[in-house]
């Protein structure tokens, strides 16, 4: 006789269940970590409609830990608004609706957790500031990793009120105030602000004293981003304890200067880069500044003298470019030996040339990668 071998009947298909039987939710029994963590892959309007799902979903995304208040969408449509009127009519009901939105999720959210993520961004001004200035002491108190404020984001329309200006009172309350528990919320606050690891704040007015306290007080800080401050005149980044490696310094206008000295910091991008001091800056391998001078590569070489051995990415933004075959060209130039990447980003007529920068590469022995982007005007 033939021996048949036996199978396990312990991996055989189960039976279907039965028409009408409804079937068991598997995933609402997974841990509470691992579903806040599926959460955390959705928007937060998203997350926040699962609470509808079944007893078990209710309060699961307040204890979402990254925050991001995104309006995309409604600022898309905002600036697509071809009339004045009506614009700024969309602009009051949707900044209106946006500050109740922060409001709401803010108040419900399980405030005994700490906070990986906030982002607001949202077109908001003054007006707004106590709105505002409560979001961030929410923030601090929750020991806040990450803070974006972008209140001015994508395209500007016509500014008609003051930017949010960013307040020492975050940090140091006065005496006078008697609100009923200010006084344990600044407590938090001031615990919470150095868990800070990333800061951007973008068309917020602050000023280096303020950006010089968070340097020296949050010992984890090592990125932080400043764009179109009204207020911003002097910034030092000086001192090995600070943690610095991201610098990014755009945009602000009254700016006189940028003092960047014995740091660790790995990256630096600035719009504002006449104003810019550097010493002792042994880790800056990466560097993104613009000028509008005629002999910018000139320019860039003194502004960057203290590192440009040491380089390996370099981008430059021509913003009026006006360089001449003859004026363009420098020919003594330091090596820039350990240099892999260089990216040049101009706008550029029929009238001009880029055989100016050709001297940079030149002085790049190693050099891996060129980039090249620029624009030509329609009517050049």
């Amino acid at each position: 006789m033939e021996s048949r071998a036996i199978l396990a009947t312990g991996f055989g298909p189960r039976k279907c269940a039965k028409i009408g039987q409804p079937l068991k939710d598997q995933i609402s029994r997974l841990p509470d970590e691992i579903l806040v963590y599926i959460l955390s892959c959705l928007t937060l309007k998203e997350a926040a409609r699962t609470s509808v799902l079944s007893k078990r979903w209710i309060d699961l995304w307040r204890s979402m830990a990254c925050l991001d208040f995104d309006a995309s969408k409604v600022l898309k449509k905002m600036f697509s608004i071809p009339s004045w009127g009506r614009y700024a009519d969309f602009v009051r009901k949707e900044r209106h609706k946006y500050v109740e939105w922060v409001d709401k999720v803010l108040l419900q959210s399980d405030k005994s957790l700490a906070l990986d993520y906030l982002r607001v961004a949202f077109y908001l001004d003054n007006c707004y500031g106590d709105e505002i200035h409560k979001w961030l002491q929410h923030a601090f108190a929750r020991r806040v990793q990450r803070l974006e404020l972008n209140l001015f984001p994508d395209d500007d329309p016509p500014a008609t009120q003051e930017s949010y200006t960013f307040h020492y009172e975050l940090f140091c309350p006065s005496s006078g105030q008697s609100q009923p528990g200010y006084s344990e919320i600044h407590h938090h606050a001031q615990i919470g602000f150095k868990s800070l690891r990333a800061l951007s704040l973008i068309s917020v007015n602050v000023t280096g004293e303020v950006l010089e306290f968070f340097l020296i007080n949050c010992p984890f800080l090592e990125r932080l981003v400043v764009e179109a401050s009204s207020v911003l005149i002097n910034l030092r980044v000086c001192g090995p304890s600070i943690a610095l490696k991201y610098l990014e310094v755009c945009c602000c206008l009254m700016l006189q200067s940028i003092i960047v000295s014995d740091t660790n910091l790995v990256f630096l991008k600035t719009t504002e880069a006449h104003h810019l001091v550097l010493q002792n800056v042994p880790m800056l391998v990466n560097v993104w500044v613009s000028g509008n001078s005629r002999n910018l590569v000139r320019d860039v070489t003194s502004w960057l003298s203290c590192c440009l051995s040491k380089l390996e990415v370099l981008t430059l933004r021509a913003n009026k470019f006006q360089v001449s075959q003859e004026k363009g060209i420098v020919h003594e130039l330091p090596q820039l030996t350990n240099l892999k990447e260089f990216v040049l980003i101009a706008s550029a007529s029929k009238d001009h040339s880029l055989i100016g920068f050709t001297s940079l590469i030149r002085a790049s022995p190693n050099l891996e990668k060129f980039v090249l982007k620029f624009r030509i005007p329609i009517n050049s």
